[in-house]
């Protein structure tokens, strides 16, 4: 199905795929035991833990998510990592999701989305266009470079990409046949839902969404 088709009505789970804590990202300040009370306030189906990085210890995941599953939400366990050429130059940063370890080594773009999809991960490109200190051409994230890259999706709908960086994003879904994602890259609790994935299908774990990303049965929604 072609996600620029698709309308809101057909989507019944809204998810926040680009979530910070304090306790594994020293720059944001929510602390893990706000974080399910708010996912509900917001009306979000679930959301994705994606800590700079690294992903979270399965033990200590799990504990969290059995208590996320309790209130009706699902808890994903991504990670952000950011990736650099031979000489150190920034390629932008990546949602992984579906690996069973935090990504350490440093990479390239294109050795970071090969590992991820030889260990059986999908890979999205993180605010490509959300621009730097460097001006209008200079980019957090990997900017034109998500041309060239074998992406699963690109993030769509965040709190720092404005409408040119938005259409920028349009166009490479379009040329690439990408889906655009959702995620608030919360750092403080009130931001979460700020922007979300809604899915067509439900996302009960983290099968079904691994499946859904692949599909592209999913749209992107800026609610603030």
């Amino acid at each position: 199905m072609d996600p620029q088709n698709l309308t809101a009505a057909s989507f019944p789970t809204a998810f926040d795929l680009h979530v910070h804590t304090r306790l594994y990202s020293g720059c944001s300040f929510i602390q893990v035991e706000d974080i399910i009370e708010q996912a509900v306030a917001s009306r979000l189906a679930g959301l994705a833990l994606t800590e700079h990085g690294m992903r979270w210890p399965d033990a200590q995941f799990g504990k969290l998510a059995r208590q996320a599953k309790t209130a009706g939400l699902v808890l994903l366990n991504g990670q952000e990592i950011h990736a650099r050429d031979s000489r150190g130059r920034s390629e932008g940063e990546y949602l992984l999701f579906g690996l069973t370890r935090s990504v350490t080594e440093t990479l390239s773009a294109s050795e970071l989305l090969r590992t991820v999809h030889d260990e059986g991960g999908v890979a999205v490109a993180a605010h490509p266009y959300k621009l730097s200190r460097g001006g209008r051409s200079h980019y957090y994230g990997a900017g034109d470079l998500i041309y060239r890259l074998e992406l699963d999706g690109i993030e769509l709908c965040h709190p720092d990409h404005d409408e040119t960086a938005m259409k920028k994003v349009r166009k490479a879904m379009a040329e690439r046949n990408l889906p655009g994602t959702g995620g608030s890259d919360a750092h403080k609790i009130l931001n979460i839902g700020s922007c979300v994935t809604l899915f067509e299908n439900p996302v009960r774990n983290e099968e079904d969404f691994l499946r859904e990303i692949r599909a592209g049965r999913l749209r992107a929604e800026k609610r603030g």
